[in-house]
C-alpha cells in the first residue's frame, strides 16, 4: 500500500489559453485599471484591461490545491473575460485607469514548470503585451502565496521578471524540486 501512495502524481496546468491570447494580436489595447499603488507598482488580486471594447480581468487568487505539500493552497494567475465594473479594488482603494491606445503587436507568455517526483505543475507567471514602441507586463509576484500582480512598463520586460526560483527557499533548497521556464511568443 505504501508503494501505491508514493506513485500518486499531482498534476496541474494553469497556463493561459494561447488561442485566447492569439485573438488579441492586431487589436487595440485601450486601457487597463487597477487599485491605486500604495508602495510598489503592484496591485492585490485583480486588474482589468480592455482590448477592442472587450474587457478581460487578470486575477491572482487562492486556489485549493496540494502545492508540493506546503499549505494546501497557492495563488494562481488567471485570465478571463469580464466587464469593466466587475474589476474593483480588494481593499477599497481608489481605482486608477491608464490609457494605452496602442495596437498589440505581440504577446509573450512566461510559463513556469515546477516539478518533483510527485508533483507536476505548469503556470503562467507573466503576460507581456508588446506595442510598437514599448511593452506592458503583468507579473504574478514570485511567491506562491502572494496575491500581488506587479506591473512593468517600458522595454525589455523579460529582464524585469523574477526568475521563479524564490519558491525553492520554501523547500529548504530541496534539490528534488525543479523549475524550468518557457517563453511563448504569440504573433
Amino acid at each position: 500500500r505504501r508503494g501505491e501512495m508514493e506513485e500518486i502524481m499531482k498534476q496541474y496546468d494553469f497556463r493561459f489559453d494561447t488561442e485566447l491570447i492569439k485573438s488579441l494580436i492586431g487589436k487595440t489595447f485601450t486601457k487597463y485599471k487597477h487599485e491605486d499603488f500604495i508602495i510598489t507598482d503592484s496591485v492585490t488580486g485583480i486588474l482589468g484591461f480592455e482590448i477592442n471594447q472587450q474587457v478581460f480581468k487578470l486575477v491572482n487568487d487562492y486556489e485549493a490545491l496540494d502545492y508540493f505539500g506546503l499549505d494546501g493552497e497557492a495563488t494562481i494567475l488567471s485570465i478571463s473575460t469580464s466587464n469593466w465594473t466587475a474589476v474593483e479594488s480588494r481593499f477599497n482603494n481608489d481605482i486608477k485607469e491608464t490609457y494605452i491606445d496602442e495596437v498589440v503587436q505581440k504577446v509573450i507568455l512566461v510559463n513556469d514548470h515546477t516539478f518533483s517526483k510527485n508533483y507536476d505543475m505548469w503556470e503562467t507567471k507573466a503576460i507581456v503585451f508588446c506595442f510598437e514602441n514599448f511593452e506592458i507586463c503583468f507579473e504574478k509576484q514570485d511567491c506562491w502565496f502572494s496575491m500581488e500582480i506587479e506591473i512593468h512598463k517600458g522595454h525589455n520586460s523579460l529582464n524585469m521578471i523574477d526568475d521563479g526560483k524564490d519558491i525553492l527557499n520554501d523547500f529548504d533548497r530541496n534539490t528534488s524540486v525543479t523549475i524550468e521556464r518557457t517563453i511563448v511568443e504569440i504573433v
